[in-house]
């Protein structure tokens, strides 16, 4: 028996230490392409097209000024734009470059190789997380 097994954690726990597991493993492969797991949950937030800022924040869940600094990292590396929106010139308009999307494609199959081959299929576990993150849905979010 592991020590994670007979350590008496609470689930709350358990998932806290697997998401850190996974999103470390996910930066450290990440990092060839100069990328973080913040900087693809961004570009994938934009993958279904442009939108402004705070409309991202909300739709990926984070604040809007920690997304800032991500999207000024990926402006940087010209995987994304931001532009001024022509209405309301406080908001800045988020979009994906080619670069960017290409960018998307390559970690995803990064991500994927990061993590043990039979992850993608445990199916009851992935239900077991949307139910929780609905369970905890804001409006706007996800």
């Amino acid at each position: 028996m592991s020590q994670l097994e007979s350590g008496g954690w609470r689930t709350d726990q358990l998932l806290s230490m697997a998401a850190r597991v996974v999103e470390r493993r996910k930066d450290q492969a990440l990092a060839a392409l100069g990328l973080t797991h913040a900087a693809v949950i961004a570009l994938q937030g934009l993958h279904a097209g442009a939108m402004n800022q705070e409309q991202l924040a909300r739709r990926i869940g984070v604040q809007s000024q920690s997304l800032g600094k991500v999207l000024g990292r990926l402006e940087v590396s010209g995987l994304v734009t931001r532009t001024r929106d022509q209405q309301d010139r406080r908001q800045l308009n988020v979009a994906l470059t080619p670069s960017g999307s290409s960018a998307l494609a390559t970690a995803h199959q990064i991500e994927r190789d990061a993590l043990p081959e039979d992850l993608e299929g445990w199916t009851t576990l992935q239900r077991d997380l949307v139910r929780i993150l609905t369970a905890f849905e804001v409006p706007g979010r996800f």
